[in-house]
C-alpha cells in the first residue's frame, strides 16, 4: 500500500502539472483531486490533464473553498491538492447519487443492490456530497441502518454559493449536484478521528419535554431557565464565549457511567423563545436523552484536536500510510490566527504521513460508532495496512 500527496499554488498550467505529477510512477488504484474554482484551476481541464498523464483506475475530483496538503493549508487562493493511492487487493467501487435516486433507496436490500456490497464484507465509505441538492442526513441515516458500524467519512464540497455551482467528477463523469464517493473493502484498515472542537460546561441534564428540534424542558425546568443557571455558575470566560454561541451536546450512549468529551454529538443552539423558555437546536431530540451544554473557542478546538490525536497514536502504534482531512471552512487562519493549524498538529502526532483534503461546508464522520454530518469539525480518515 502506498499513498502520495501533492499540492500546488502555481499559476502556469505546465508548472501545475509538474508540481502534481513529477516523479510519480503509475499505475494507481485511486486518485482524489481537490481543486479551487479559480483560474487557472479549471477543475475539468485539470482533471483531464492528470487523467492523461497518470494511469489511474478510479479518479474523483471536487471543487473546494480551501485546500489541505501534507504540510500546508491554502485558503482564499487558487490551489489544488492531489492524493494518489495504490491499494493492492482492495475493492474500490465508485458511486454517484442524485436526490431522486436517494429517495428510491428506502430499504437495506435496495442499498445492498445499489452498492453491490453487504455488511459482512465490512465496507468503508468515502463520501463527497454537494450541499445544495442532496439530503446528506437522509443518506447517512439509511447507511447507518443498513451497514451498522461501517465507517462513513468525507465532507461537503464547498466552492459554491448556490446550487449548480460546485463540480463533482467521478471517472470522467461530470456533475453539478448530488453525491459521489467510493466504497472500500479488503486489506486496508481505516481509522477515523473526529474533532468537534467543543468543551462541556455545567452538569448533564435529562430532556423531560421536547418535540422535533425544540427542547422545552431539562430536568423538569424550562430550557432557558436551566441555561441561565449554568451560565450563572460558570466563569466570566464561559459567559463571554456564550455570547458568541452556545451548543448542546447530545449523549451518544445513554448507558455510560460517566460522560466525557467525545461522547456527545454537538449541535448548535439556534434560537430561544423567551415567552415559553424553549430552545431550538440543530437536530431532532427525544425525551429521555442526556444532554450537556458546550462552548467553543480556538483554545478548546486546539486542545480537542491534540487530545484526540494523542489518543489515536497511543491506540495504534503504526504510522498511517495516508490521510484524508476534511476540515470545516470556519476553522483555518481566521479562527486560529495561525497558518496550517490542523495539518501541523496532525503531522506532529501521526506524521510524517502523506495527506490531502479541503475546507468543507460540513464534515462527515463517526461519533461512538454512528456516522453524522457535523459543523466546525475536523474529520479525518487514516489509512493503515492490515
Amino acid at each position: 500500500m502506498q499513498f502520495i500527496s501533492r499540492i500546488t499554488e502555481a499559476l502556469d498550467q505546465e508548472q501545475i502539472l509538474k508540481d502534481l505529477t513529477e516523479g510519480v510512477i503509475s499505475p494507481f488504484d485511486l486518485a482524489i483531486l481537490f481543486v479551487t474554482p479559480w483560474q487557472p484551476y479549471d477543475p475539468n481541464e485539470l482533471y483531464q490533464m492528470l487523467a492523461r498523464c497518470i494511469n489511474i483506475k478510479h479518479f474523483l475530483c471536487c471543487t473546494c473553498a480551501g485546500i489541505i496538503g501534507t504540510e500546508r493549508e491554502i485558503e482564499g487562493r487558487p490551489a489544488a491538492s492531489l492524493s494518489l493511492a495504490k491499494l493492492p487487493g482492495v475493492s474500490i467501487n465508485p458511486f454517484y447519487l442524485n436526490q431522486v435516486q436517494l429517495e428510491g433507496l428506502h430499504s437495506p436490500d435496495s442499498l445492498y443492490n445499489f452498492f453491490e456490497i453487504y455488511p459482512n464484507e465490512s465496507p468503508s465509505f468515502l463520501v463527497l456530497p454537494d450541499p445544495y441538492a442532496i439530503d446528506t442526513n437522509r443518506f447517512l441515516e439509511i447507511l447507518n441502518q443498513a451497514y451498522k458500524g461501517a465507517t462513513i467519512i468525507g465532507g461537503l464540497v464547498s466552492a459554491a454559493s448556490g446550487p449548480q455551482e460546485n463540480i463533482l467528477i467521478i471517472d470522467g463523469q461530470v456533475y453539478q449536484e448530488g453525491l459521489m464517493g467510493v466504497v472500500l473493502n479488503g486489506p486496508v484498515k481505516i481509522e477515523t478521528v473526529v474533532s468537534q472542537g467543543c468543551r462541556p460546561f455545567g452538569p448533564t441534564f435529562i430532556v423531560t419535554k421536547a418535540k422535533e428540534n425544540i427542547v422545552h424542558e431539562l430536568a423538569g425546568q424550562p430550557f432557558y431557565k436551566v441555561l441561565e443557571g449554568v451560565l450563572k455558575a460558570g466563569t466570566d470566560y464561559d459567559r463571554h464565549l456564550a455570547r458568541e454561541a452556545v451548543f448542546l451536546g447530545i449523549a451518544i450512549n445513554e448507558y455510560q457511567q460517566e460522560f466525557k468529551r467525545g461522547g456527545f454529538l454537538i449541535r448548535p443552539l439556534m434560537a430561544i423563545d423567551l415567552a415559553n423558555g424553549a430552545g431550538a437546536i440543530g437536530d431532532y431530540i427525544n425525551v429521555g436523552q442526556t444532554v450537556q451544554f458546550h462552548l467553543r473557542d480556538a483554545k478548546t478546538a486546539k486542545e480537542d484536536l491534540h487530545g484526540l490525536l494523542k489518543l489515536q497514536k497511543t491506540k495504534t502504534a503504526q504510522t498511517p500510510q495516508g490521510a484524508l482531512v476534511f476540515s470545516c471552512n470556519g476553522r483555518g487562519l481566521e479562527f486560529f490566527k495561525e497558518h496550517n493549524h490542523d495539518i501541523r498538529i496532525i503531522q506532529h502526532h501521526l506524521g510524517p504521513v502523506p495527506a490531502a483534503g479541503f475546507f468543507c461546508a460540513g464534515e462527515i464522520g463517526p461519533i461512538a460508532g454512528t456516522n453524522f454530518l457535523h459543523g466546525f469539525t475536523n474529520s479525518m480518515a487514516l489509512f493503515y495496512a492490515k
